[in-house]
């Protein structure tokens, strides 16, 4: 009997001893991020599109994905979709099933806000033009602007040399810009823009001067481009900055530029704020070689291009000594811009029009020659195309609240995301400044707003939002873009709950461990069209973070050739780069 409990004992011991000298094999250990996503834009409409996110999603699914962020435009217009949009959407349902993915959708596109303007472009953000002169003329008020603003030279006909008068500052003349007389768009010289990262050491070539505005105006600067050779081709800027101590630009803009091209005309709107003077460039910032020309440059006060009409947008014609506030219907026809947000699709703006007039009635009281005080607002667009919305207005919430049931119908999803996210334009139209609120007050609110649309319809849904608004290391901070006041406090609007997407990877850690210690668990959004570094940088940053649970393969520009090798470090099957 004695002999027979030692066998087993030593039987069982060497057992525990075999077993524990078996190394662990990967799939033993737990993986090193729970929540492994990735990130994909398409327009589920397209056939094709919805082929490659299929074959996307099997090619996640088996390097072990469990998670994809999907973002569609359409996701914002679902009831303007034909029934087989709706069958290609099955399909990619069906698809993730089967990988064992979760289909994450982006909802409310706060920040980047076409989706919602294409319901109604009034709702955008609109910062204040005020008493504007205007004189009546055949029965129409027209604006008065005297004296017009006005750029010295801007035709760029008159140089000693290659130096062009006018303007206070020219990088380089005679060695990265120069008066050409045999390439011009108007006139008899242009400015040429060469090689200028062989002569400038920051690649610089600019040509500036100072221009006087009326303050709480809307401006178009504007100029003509030609390029041969031009590397890189995204180096051109039309920029307006205040005159104070501080620069802050009043644009944000970028020339759509080809390598080579003909003449093409570039242009950019912006509000004066408090500004009585401004100082205005146009040339190339981090140059490389080729070469660019520039000519006619010029600036134009504009008269109620895309002027906004809601109730916290208010047009006021009153004549000028402030003794009567006329009337619309009664005293002018309705003022109206046809071409509002509509240009070139619906939820997209463009300045290039003449602005919308303000027509007296038969029975006014406004007479020919009267002199007038116009005020309005109008919306601006940052980076080319992006447009904000209201934060405040409760036609905004309906949109998103509608948005959300439509979504949730469609997918019934265990995690929304929400898409607050580079909020640049706020708290400028008469509705927001009548809360007498910091931005960071009413975007606390208005996330507040958010997420209870989405618990009262989706109760047991988990919420995800991008982290940039909602941190003071990156965007939630004073002075951000064209936001009228600070960010800070904006993360008071975020319980502990919510699901924080971190994509700040110049402060990582800080960033990580903001969030950490108010209770959120997060995903980090990396890799940004990058490489594996991206990852190796994140995963050490996140090392005894509490809460970092995730991490997401975000591109934003289709790249998914490392999608396999991101998948294996998420999982922690060592460094796949070795």
């Amino acid at each position: 009997m004695r002999r027979t409990t030692l066998f087993r004992l030593a039987c069982s011991t060497a057992l525990v001893w075999l077993g524990a000298a078996r190394p662990a094999r990967a799939d033993d250990l737990p993986p090193r991020y729970s929540e492994r996503w990735f990130y994909a834009s398409h327009n589920e409409l397209v056939e094709q599109n919805v082929d490659r996110l299929v074959a996307l999603i099997q090619r996640a699914g088996k390097s072990g994905y469990n998670g994809l962020l999907l973002a569609d435009y359409k996701f914002n217009i679902l009831e303007r979709m034909p029934p087989h949009y709706f069958k290609n959407v099955a399909r990619v349902r069906d698809a993730a099933a089967a990988a064992g993915i979760e289909i994450i959708p982006a909802v409310f596109p706060i920040g980047y806000s076409a989706g919602l303007l294409a319901h109604d472009p009034n709702l955008a953000e609109g910062l204040p033009v005020e008493a504007a002169p205007f004189v009546v003329r055949a029965r129409q008020a027209v604006l008065d602007a005297q004296p017009a603003a006005h750029i010295v030279n801007g035709d760029l006909e008159q140089a000693r040399g290659d130096r062009f008068t006018g303007f206070s500052f020219q990088d380089d003349p005679g060695a990265t810009s120069f008066a050409d007389h045999e390439v011009v768009h108007h006139g008899k010289s242009s400015c040429r823009m060469q090689d200028i990262g062989k002569h400038n050491r920051y690649g610089n070539c600019r040509l500036s001067q100072r221009v006087k505005v009326r303050p709480h105006a809307c401006y178009r600067l504007s100029c003509w481009v030609k390029t041969r050779d031009l590397e890189p081709a995204n180096g051109f800027r039309l920029l307006a900055l205040s005159t104070d101590p501080g620069a802050r630009p009043l644009t944000f803009f970028e020339g759509r530029l080809d390598k080579t091209q003909d003449w093409k005309p570039l242009d950019v709107v912006f509000n004066s704020l408090d500004e009585t003077e401004v100082q205005v460039y146009a040339g190339v910032w981090s140059g490389g070689s080729g070469t660019l020309w520039v000519d006619d440059i010029a600036i134009e006060e504009l008269s109620l291009v895309n002027v906004l009409r809601r109730e916290g947008c208010p047009l006021v014609v009153a004549a000028a000594d402030g003794g009567t506030v006329y009337e619309e219907g009664r005293d002018y026809e309705p003022v109206r811009d046809p071409q509002l947000g509509q240009v070139p699709y619906a939820g997209e703006f463009d300045f290039g029009h003449d602005g919308a007039p303000i027509q007296l009635t038969a029975g006014s009281r406004i007479r020919d020659g009267a002199k007038l005080r116009v005020s309005w607002y109008h919306p601006v667009a940052v980076h080319g195309s992006q447009l904000m919305c209201c934060l405040t207005d409760p036609k905004v919430d309906a949109l998103l609240r509608d948005q959300a049931q439509r979504v949730n119908a469609l997918f019934e999803p265990k995690t929304f995301f929400m898409s607050h996210d580079e909020i640049r334009v706020a708290n400028w139209c008469a509705a927001c400044r009548a809360r007498d609120q910091t931005p960071g007050q009413l975007l606390a609110d208005q996330v507040r707003r958010s997420l209870d649309i989405l618990r009262e319809l989706n109760p047991r849904a988990r919420v995800a939002v991008w982290s940039d608004m909602f941190d003071p290391n990156h965007n939630a901070v004073d002075h951000y873009y064209l936001v009228n006041g600070t960010l800070e406090g904006s993360w008071e609007g975020l319980p502990p709950d919510v699901l924080i997407a971190n994509w700040n990877s110049g402060k990582a850690e800080a960033s990580l461990r903001f969030f950490a210690e108010r209770g959120h668990s997060q995903v980090i959004a990396g890799f940004y069209d990058g490489d594996l570094a991206n990852f190796r940088k994140w995963d050490a940053a996140s090392r005894g973070v509490r809460g970092v649970v995730g991490f997401m393969y975000t591109t934003w520009q289709n790249r998914y050739d490392l999608l396999e090798s991101y998948g294996q470090a998420m999982r922690g099957d060592g460094d796949p780069s070795k």
